[in-house]
């Protein structure tokens, strides 16, 4: 079984032209496309990204997502969205800096807990991806961006690592961020309605 970085890195290699559509990509990955477009989708949102990238992240990774919940086993994508090309260069440098950070975590990394990484697992961590994609989509920043992209990308090498540990880091950081964003949301519906009623000091 080829590892997370090897399909990376294949993936990379001989580029084709200029841009590369997505259509290209899912020619090229095929059945490990689900683990693949997370990763590429969500790891660029672990460092800081111009205003409006994770927005759009946060979208294609619902395409992923919402195939994941209803049970896909081949990922699917829209001609409009399918024929969307990003510069090859740009596509070989993130694969570049992501694969060697990939290569540190998959010494820690085997097949075990296999079954959180098929089908029927697959639809609830599709669920979970589904909630950190519109989280991602929004402009929430800081906490609405890297904690989801962070769990997204952890879930994403674990299903092609057919690693259940890693998924279930995943999950838990998911769970966490989703936490935290449910508390911060509450705390600034509070502090709205405290505002008015003239019980704060300013």
């Amino acid at each position: 079984m080829l590892r997370t970085s090897e399909i990376l890195t294949r993936l990379a290699a001989h580029p084709s032209g200029e841009r590369v559509s997505l259509f290209e990509i899912l020619a090229r990955i095929r059945a490990r496309a689900f683990g693949v477009f997370l990763i590429i989708f969500a790891v660029p949102n672990l460092i800081p990204t111009p205003p409006g990238f994770s927005t759009v992240a946060g979208l294609l990774i619902l395409v992923v997502a919402v195939q994941l919940l209803i049970g896909r086993t081949a990922l699917w994508l829209p001609e409009k969205l399918g024929y969307k090309s990003i510069q090859t260069r740009l596509l070989v440098r993130l694969i570049e800096w992501t694969v060697p950070k990939l290569r540190r975590i998959e010494r820690w990394s085997k097949p075990r807990a296999v079954w959180l990484t098929r089908l029927a697992a697959r639809r609830l961590i599709g669920l979970l991806i589904v909630v950190l994609a519109i989280i991602m989509a929004l402009p929430i920043p800081v906490v609405g961006n890297s904690p989801p992209a962070l769990a997204i990308t952890l879930m994403g090498f674990g299903m092609l690592e057919r690693d259940g540990v890693w998924v279930a880091a995943g999950v838990a950081v998911g769970l966490i961020a989703i936490g935290v964003i449910v508390a911060l949301a509450f705390g600034l519906f509070r502090l709205a309605t405290l505002i008015p009623t003239g019980i704060l000091p300013f």
